[in-house]
């Protein structure tokens, strides 16, 4: 069932999620998946592209985290200003607007969705829903499979709004990639991006904001493998180390390589380790992170895709990952632009691996 080479053993049955001809909203792409694990079941939150273009976002459910059932219909559509589309030509063969790159995390009885609003340009926005309205939704397509519930589940999703409003009019500048982590009742900590530079933090006393963008940078480019970009990929998983606890985050870097005498970038995904020290003026945070990628893309399925090819990349690409035991993480993994696919991880494995080790201080003052 799986392979046993690398950090990252592929399920080998991947692709586990791919377009459906049918649905004419996912018929075109379907990837890059948030995870979200609610009592023993994992539930995807996808993104797809349809005929028309806009992204949306679907929902599959699993009892075992391999086997997935889709509904048939999206859970999130582009409903405001900054989510719909500034563009109407089809012409592109991709997104002309929409919702992409969903980070799901439970904060209390809430769950907050992060994602990127793509208007005339992306943006990082927020949504959120109560988790008892979220089991009453999946209880209530469960029991009419042949209703058409997408602008219920749409109405649900309370969307908080831009998470940096400011940059919304700015030409050519865009902001992406953002999870959230609390640290304590009243302390949430942001990862993200701002254009193409470093993983940024912010802290604010609510997971709803107000968030400021006050540059600073948690950490940068330092690998050949994430040379051209990184950016922050999956929420935390709380893991163990000689009774102290740490954080356990994917990320994404990108390498450009000559691959017959083209430039083509490689989305790597990497793993650190994240510890914090809350003091009254200041969080320390302490990151350990992983010297070499935790997968690249190499597979026939992760690297073969027309759109991606013709502009240079080969990509693996993640939004979620859960626990599954102690030691055992799944990561779901969005390649090629167009499917979805499963590895596994040992947290042993990641924790004997080498790592460079580097501290942020942030004035608390500050926010």
């Amino acid at each position: 069932m799986w392979e046993n080479t690398g950090l990252t053993k592929r399920n080998m049955s991947n692709p586990i999620l791919q377009a459906v001809a049918e649905h004419e909203w996912e018929s075109k792409l379907v990837y890059n998946a948030a995870a979200l694990k609610l009592g023993t079941r994992i539930y995807l939150l996808y993104r797809a592209m349809g005929d028309d273009h806009l992204a949306r976002f679907g929902m599959a459910m699993s009892a075992d985290g391999v086997d997935f059932i889709r509904l048939p219909y999206p859970v999130f559509l582009p409903t405001t200003e900054y989510e719909r589309p500034h563009y109407t030509r089809l012409e592109y063969d991709r997104e002309r607007g929409g919702v992409e790159d969903p980070r799901t995390i439970v904060i209390g009885d809430t769950i907050y969705v992060v994602y990127t609003a793509l208007h005339k340009m992306c943006h990082l926005a927020m949504a959120r829903m109560t988790v008892d309205t979220f089991h009453n939704l999946v209880r209530e397509s469960e029991k009419h499979p042949e209703e058409d519930l997408s602008v219920k589940w749409n109405s649900a999703w309370e969307r908080i709004g831009l998470i940096f409003p400011h940059l919304f009019e700015v030409p050519e500048l865009f902001s992406r990639n953002s999870v959230m982590i609390e640290l304590q009742k009243g302390l949430v900590l942001l990862f993200y991006r701002i254009h193409k530079g470093d993983i940024l933090v912010s802290l604010s006393d609510s997971p709803a904001g107000p968030w400021k963008d006050k540059g600073i940078s948690f950490f940068t480019k330092r690998f050949p493998w994430e040379a051209e970009r990184i950016g922050i990929s999956t929420p935390a998983i709380p893991v163990t180390q000689n009774g102290d606890v740490k954080y356990l985050f994917f990320y994404h870097g990108v390498e450009e390589q000559m691959v017959n005498e083209t430039v083509v970038k490689t989305y790597h995904l990497g793993a650190f380790f994240l510890s914090a020290v809350v003091e009254a003026e200041k969080v320390v945070l302490t990151s350990e992170r992983l010297e070499r990628p935790v997968l690249s893309p190499e597979r026939d399925y992760e690297l073969d895709n027309e759109w991606l090819l013709s502009v240079g990349v080969h990509a693996v690409f993640s939004c979620g990952a859960v626990p599954v035991d102690d030691d055992e993480i799944y990561i779901y993994y969005g390649s090629g632009d167009s499917n979805i696919n499963l590895g596994k991880v040992s947290v042993r494995d990641l924790l004997g691996e080498k790592k460079l080790i580097e501290r942020c201080v942030v004035d608390r003052s500050l926010f």
